[in-house]
């Protein structure tokens, strides 16, 4: 009796066994789909993702209205850069005389100022035109039309040495700054060139005709 009863507790004893065994052996299936699902993180992915992630290097107080300020150059000119002051009165008279002569279209014979503006006398078609000029000699400031005697006309005609050449000799020989000059046309014909030397007013006479330069001492 004693040996039937373990012979029968073997088969049992077997099966658990083999379930133990079943148990060991198993892989876990969410192990692997775990394994299998989770892509490898790359050294150039983990280099992408840290470049990515810094911040751009901006600088928020350099505003774009600063940067327009300092290119923009001033377009007012300063004060002091130049102007009529700067402009040499025998310069100006001369410049004045030639634009005079273009404005009118004719030939020059006098020149004055008449308050701070220089004042030409055109003759033009037996007649004259008065030209206004500015300080500098650039710009007409206004005309007007005036007679113009039969002994200038004469004169004008006749002359082979003109207002500018004139100016420019008694200017050149004394060193002088231009007042005014005007065309005598008593004989011998003459232009009458009056100059500032040294603070003194001096007037000279240079020949219409040989361009002699000569001081006149008359009063």
């Amino acid at each position: 009796m004693t040996r039937r009863r373990h012979l029968r507790s073997l088969p049992a004893l077997t099966l658990v066994a083999a379930l133990a065994l079943a148990g060991c052996t198993d892989d876990s299936p969410s192990d692997d789909a775990t394994a299998e699902g989770s892509p490898a993180v790359t050294p150039s992915q983990s280099a992408g993702t840290a470049t990515g992630s810094a911040a751009p290097d901006d600088d928020p107080s350099a505003s774009p209205e600063a940067d327009e300020d300092a290119a923009s150059p001033s377009a007012e000119p300063s004060e002091g850069s130049g102007g009529d002051a700067d402009v040499d009165p025998t310069t100006g008279a001369l410049a004045a005389v030639a634009l005079a002569a273009a404005e009118a279209d004719g030939t020059p014979y006098a020149i004055d100022t008449e308050a701070g503006s220089w004042q030409v006398d055109v003759a033009v078609d037996g007649a004259s035109v008065e030209v206004t000029v500015d300080p500098t000699g650039t710009e007409v400031l206004g005309t007007r039309d005036d007679d113009l005697d039969a002994e200038d006309r004469a004169a004008l005609g006749d002359a082979t040495v003109q207002l500018p050449e004139a100016v420019q000799r008694v200017v050149s020989q004394t060193g002088g700054t231009l007042r005014e000059a005007d065309l005598d046309a008593d004989a011998p014909a003459s232009w009458s060139v009056s100059v500032t030397v040294g603070g003194a007013e001096q007037e000279f006479d240079v020949d219409t005709a040989t361009g002699e330069v000569t001081e006149d001492t008359t009063d």
